[in-house]
């Protein structure tokens, strides 16, 4: 897995699926097709992906695309401290380049528009040969190279410091960035073998922006900037044209130095829309497209608009719960798992998806999704609901019965402060179940709700971690191994939240990332699992389906779970 979501959109929302991320995005929690009137489909006949498929000669030449966002990005530079949300990611998709290729069941395949092979040339040293197309160059003019695999590896192999960025998964395992016969062939030697390597080949950025962590902290702090600093520049169809801060607005028109296929839309308008506002702006006709999540009255509002249609597709973001393990009340792994067992999953699951026609199963392991490849129950055994064995693991660890039924140890309450951000009425609602839940083993649970534009910058953040328990989602990826890594280690990594850790797991997933064999690494994996569930920091809750509300007649976009999207042939059927 790997991004945030806030619960659909920014600091993740929900993206429809990214190529690459190599560390897990977040998003805040909100959230074949049917007609209006909603979809019947059971969740064992949900596919990869629900869009319409068209091909590029039934897709009429023109027309704008309205997609919502919770915010636009606070750092162009996905892989910035600042970003790495699942909408920055989105919104990279547009501009930097990939060079495979996601398919609907997960695998990939070399992106023609920007390379002529992706190939593994040899095990023993690992080494990876990329032919960059001729014919792709960025927007200035400047042709595609080794150069800027060479800066993004720079920026992302973790040994100057003063880079900063969110995550170093897989890029730390390469020993050189070099041409092979010509500039426009890049051959990447790995120091330590590591089998998720195509994870690592989207969002490739040009080679001035990680140039300096000068170039990569600022140059892309306002906006996704060619090397003077002032002219936007794009590795993909679309380029910015227009940023309005005050409108919060984003503005993308086809790149005119693309050299593929011409791309169908005449604009694709990005607006910053509330999580509270999005049901209002689709039934008004203000977006095409709507990310219900797991929210009953999103869902309804979708399916009565007339000129609309609800598509599904299985999903890869999960709800979760947070727990700060560097504060004092929740330093104890004893208590944290005390708190998971006082919380009835089930109950939360099918508040949030009976009334969307989703399935209620929940989420018990932490690498991968049901469906995917080595999933297995670990949760339920060590978080599963148990009031009992919680009361129990609270008196041994020295948590007194009190006044009210709230525990004391030392004078000192048992008060976990739960923050959620203001404009996220799912949070709202599953931290008041979860306040009443944990009360009964008790916890004194004081919901804290602080504005939304302040949640992912001010207090859920790796410096500050200025709450005890918090709500996100996060979203997967079809390489869940590497990818998972920096959620859970080490204790100061840019996504590790919780600030606490397993030393074991170092090597763990130093052994799972080496191992070109399957089984064994999955195997691995396993083991992984097992002790990132024990530490109890993470909190799973439920996976949720991927359930859209769709303008008629909008083709090759929309949910989907790993598929990769390709913006030129996005638009309107004829």
């Amino acid at each position: 897995m790997s991004s945030r979501t806030q619960g659909s959109k920014r600091r993740g929302g929900m993206i429809l699926a990214g190529v690459s991320i190599v560390a897990l995005a977040l998003t805040a929690c909100t959230g074949g097709g049917s007609g209006g009137g909603g979809s019947t489909s059971k969740p064992a006949e949900l596919s990869g992906t629900g869009w319409e498929r068209a091909d590029a000669d039934q897709i009429a030449q023109g027309g704008s695309l309205n997609l919502a966002v919770d915010a636009i990005p606070a750092n162009w530079n996905l892989y910035n401290l600042d970003s790495g949300t699942v909408d920055d990611q989105f919104l990279s998709n547009l501009y930097t380049p990939s060079f495979i290729n996601i398919k609907e069941d997960g695998t990939w395949e070399a992106n023609p528009d920007f390379a002529t092979s992706v190939e593994l040339k040899t095990e023993d040293p690992q080494v990876v040969e990329i032919k960059i197309n001729p014919d792709a160059v960025w927007s200035d003019g400047t042709a595609m190279s080794v150069e800027d695999f060479a800066a993004t590896w720079k920026s992302l192999n973790g040994v100057d410091p003063a880079y900063a960025p969110t995550a170093t998964n897989v890029w730390k395992d390469i020993e050189s960035v070099t041409a092979g016969d010509s500039p426009q062939d890049v051959l990447i030697t790995f120091k330590n073998k590591n089998a998720d390597w195509p994870s690592i080949l989207g969002n490739i950025w040009p080679k001035w922006l990680g140039a300096t962590p000068e170039s990569f902290n600022t140059l892309w702090a306002t906006g996704p900037y060619a090397a003077d600093g002032t002219t936007y520049v794009s590795g993909g169809p679309y380029i910015v044209s227009k940023i309005d801060q005050t409108g919060a607005v984003v503005t993308f028109e086809p790149n005119p130095k693309w050299w593929g296929d011409k791309p169908k839309l005449d604009n694709i308008i990005f607006k910053q829309v509330s999580r509270s506002g999005l049901a209002q702006a689709f039934s008004n006709s203000e977006i095409d497209v709507f990310s219900i999540g797991s929210n009953a009255d999103n869902y309804e509002t979708a399916k009565k608009r007339s000129d609309a249609e609800i598509q599904r597709s299985r999903g890869t973001t999960y709800n979760h719960i947070t727990l700060n393990g560097t504060s004092e009340v929740l330093s104890d792994p004893e208590v944290r798992q005390a708190f998971a067992k006082s919380i009835n999953r089930q109950t939360i699951a099918e508040a949030r998806l009976a009334a969307i026609d989703a399935p209620t199963d929940l989420l018990n392991n932490l690498i991968f999704l049901p469906g995917q490849d080595g999933y297995e129950d670990d949760a339920s055994k060590v978080l599963g609901y148990d009031i009992e064995a919680a009361k129990k693991q609270l008196e041994d660890a020295g948590w007194k019965e009190g006044s009210g039924g709230i525990r004391e140890k030392d004078g000192q309450k048992l008060t976990v402060r739960y923050v959620i951000d203001s404009d996220n009425p799912v949070s709202a609602e599953t931290s008041q179940q979860v306040q009443a839940m944990v009360k009964e083993a008790g916890f004194d649970l004081q919901i804290d709700t602080v504005p939304s534009d302040d949640f992912f910058t001010k207090y859920v953040t790796t410096e500050t971690r200025d709450f005890d328990a918090v709500s996100f989602a996060w979203q997967g990826t079809a390489f869940p191994i590497s990818s998972t890594e920096s959620i859970f280690y080490p204790a100061d990594s840019g996504q590790n939240f919780p600030g606490v850790t397993d030393d074991s797991l170092g090597e763990l997933w130093a052994s799972a990332n080496a191992e070109l064999d399957p089984d064994k690494r999955l195997e691995i994996a396993k083991e992984i699992d097992k002790k990132i569930v024990a530490l109890a920091t993470t909190l799973p809750l439920f996976p949720v389906p991927y359930t859209y509300g769709v303008k008629t007649g909008l083709v090759n976009y929309g949910p989907t779970q790993f598929e990769t999207i390709d913006w030129k042939n996005v638009g309107w059927k004829k």
